[in-house]
């Protein structure tokens, strides 16, 4: 199972959430950990990567990690400044999520934000 930065961003009470190419459903920002790269450095590179924005604090969440089938998220809160812009190749598509509206996430995303 292969180690994943997952990233909660909180902005007006909504939840940045992203979708991959040729995916239907929504996830939580971030991405895998290299070797030896500590959690929050990976979810602070994998936003910038991604998503252009810069994280100004970063705090990991322990007690929200979740080991899924094939990742294992160690989940860090994380403050950013910048305003999200899909400047990698792996996204398609981000919202903003007031976790009311009935939209196609991933199982592990209802799990993680339920300790919220």
């Amino acid at each position: 199972m292969r180690p994943r930065a997952t990233a909660i961003i909180i902005r007006d009470n909504k939840i940045l959430l992203v979708r991959d190419k040729g995916k239907q459903l929504f996830s939580l920002p971030g991405g895998g950990i290299k070797y030896g790269e500590p959690t929050i450095s990976a979810c602070a590179r994998e936003l910038y990567e991604e998503l252009g924005l810069t994280a100004t604090k970063v705090t990991r969440m322990r007690d929200f990690d979740y080991s899924g089938s094939l990742s294992k998220h160690k989940v860090c809160l994380v403050e950013a400044e910048g305003e999200p812009q899909i400047t990698g190749h792996e996204l398609d598509r981000f919202i903003w999520w007031d976790m009311k509206e009935d939209i196609p996430i991933f199982s592990h995303v209802k799990e993680i934000l339920a300790k919220l």
